[in-house]
C-alpha cells in the first residue's frame, strides 16, 4: 500500500499513453507542449457501505457513474462503455465517442470519477502496418494497462516468460483496433512481451508498462527491459 501512495502523484498524470503511436492527434488526457490537452474530472460521491456489495454491484454501480459523467462531446457511441478492468473497488472503461475519438475513465467507490478522451476525430489513427498502440497505462483497479492492436491477432502476453491475463475488451476504429488490457497488483516497470499472429506468421512485440522517468525504479515491480 505504501508503494502505491508513493506513486499517485505520478499516476494523476500517467492517464493516456497513446501520444507516440497516435500520430497528429493528442489525447486529452496528457499534457502537451501548448498545454491544451488537459482531461476532464468530475467529482462522484461515494456509496455509502451499509452492506457487503459484490463485484457485479460495484460495476454496474460504476457504469452509471460513467454514463453520466461521459457527456457531450464525449459520450459513448453506439458499441457504449467496455469494462477493461474491475474489481470491488471500482471499474475502469474504455470507449468511443461519436466522431471515433478514444476515451476512458475510472469510477471507484472511494473516489472520483474521472474522464479522459483525444482531442481530434477519429484518435488515434489506425496505422498502415500491424502494430500495438499503447492506449491507457494508469493505477485504477491495479496497475491497468490498455492497448490495441492493428492488423493482427493478439496471442498472449507475458513477463519474464510468466503468462500474464489478457482481457479482450472489444472492437474499436470500424474493427480495424482490437482493444486488450493487462493488469497488475501495483505499478510495474519495464516491458511485456505480446505474441501476436500475422497471418501464417508468429511474431513477438514488446509493450512499454510506463513512460514516466523512473527514479528510484529499483522499488517497484518490474517486468523485462526497462520502457526506452
Amino acid at each position: 500500500m505504501r508503494r502505491r501512495t508513493a506513486v499517485a502523484a505520478v499516476m494523476g498524470c500517467v492517464v493516456l499513453a497513446a501520444a507516440s503511436c497516435a500520430g497528429p492527434g493528442r489525447p486529452a488526457g496528457t499534457a502537451t507542449a501548448d498545454g491544451k490537452g488537459v482531461a476532464s474530472t468530475s467529482a462522484s460521491p461515494a456509496p455509502s457501505a451499509t452492506a457487503t456489495r459484490t463485484m457485479e454491484d460495484v460495476v454496474a454501480a460504476a457504469h452509471e457513474r460513467m454514463t453520466a459523467a461521459a457527456t457531450g462531446r464525449n459520450a459513448p457511441g453506439p458499441e457504449g462503455l467496455l469494462v477493461a478492468a474491475e474489481s470491488t473497488g471500482g471499474a475502469l472503461f474504455v470507449w468511443e465517442s461519436a466522431d471515433g475519438r478514444f476515451c476512458h475513465g475510472a469510477t471507484m467507490e472511494a473516489g472520483m470519477t474521472t474522464v479522459a478522451c483525444f482531442t481530434r476525430p477519429g484518435s488515434p489513427p489506425v496505422g498502415r502496418e500491424p502494430r500495438l498502440v499503447p492506449l491507457v497505462r494508469m493505477m485504477a483497479t491495479g496497475w491497468n494497462v490498455v492497448f490495441g492492436a492493428e492488423h493482427e491477432t493478439v496471442e498472449s502476453v507475458t513477463c519474464d516468460g510468466v503468462p500474464v491475463r489478457v482481457r479482450d475488451v472489444g472492437v474499436m476504429a470500424d474493427g480495424a483496433r482490437s482493444v486488450h488490457a493487462v493488469e497488475f497488483p501495483d505499478l510495474t516497470v519495464g516491458t511485456v512481451s505480446v505474441r501476436v499472429r500475422r497471418g501464417s506468421r508468429v511474431v513477438t512485440e514488446t509493450l512499454a508498462l510506463e513512460t514516466f522517468a523512473k527514479k528510484d525504479a529499483g522499488r517497484f515491480a518490474s517486468c523485462g527491459k526497462p520502457a526506452s
